[in-house]
């Protein structure tokens, strides 16, 4: 008997239709079922939902490195080419992106309308995580046309 995955994350926020707009418009989801006022159940494909977001407190503070709580959500991409479409999707919606490659992940990083950080990852199978292990954070040049290659670092 073991667990399979993740679920499904719930999170609070000040402004459901905000919040709407970024899961559907930026994130590319879906709505699996609303109740008008209270929440949002968020999915992909035909998963009943992968993220659900509750109304909280119109006056409560944005997420942030000074609070307990969710660090971050990510969500895996199919490939490189899809976190490359992610990027600029993100960044079209005038959203500051971060890209990180940490070896055995290619990943960009941006804040939803309450401050939550969404990852964005793609796998890279060719680096050897057990090896190298898993606290390698490099700067990614995404737009470069090496961007899909595994990091060869002096981590290796």
């Amino acid at each position: 008997m073991a667990i399979q995955r993740t679920g499904h994350v719930a999170i609070r926020v000040r402004d459901l239709e905000a919040t709407r707009r970024f899961y559907c418009d930026v994130v590319g989801m879906k709505i699996g079922k609303e109740y008008p006022g209270r929440g949002i159940f968020f999915r992909f494909d035909a998963y009943h939902h992968d993220l659900v977001a509750f109304k909280g407190d119109q006056c409560s503070e944005p997420a942030s490195p000074k609070h307990a709580g969710i660090q971050h959500i990510a969500f895996v991409a199919e490939d490189v080419a899809t976190v490359q479409s992610f990027y600029r999707r993100v960044k079209e919606h005038g959203i500051t992106v971060r890209c990180t490659d940490h070896g055995f992940t290619k990943s960009i990083y941006f804040p939803d309308p309450d401050g939550i950080e969404i990852e964005i990852y793609a796998e890279v199978p060719a680096f050897d995580f057990m090896k190298t292990g898993l606290n390698i954070r490099e700067a990614w040049d995404i737009e470069s046309p090496k961007a899909a290659e595994p990091l060869l670092t002096a981590h290796d």
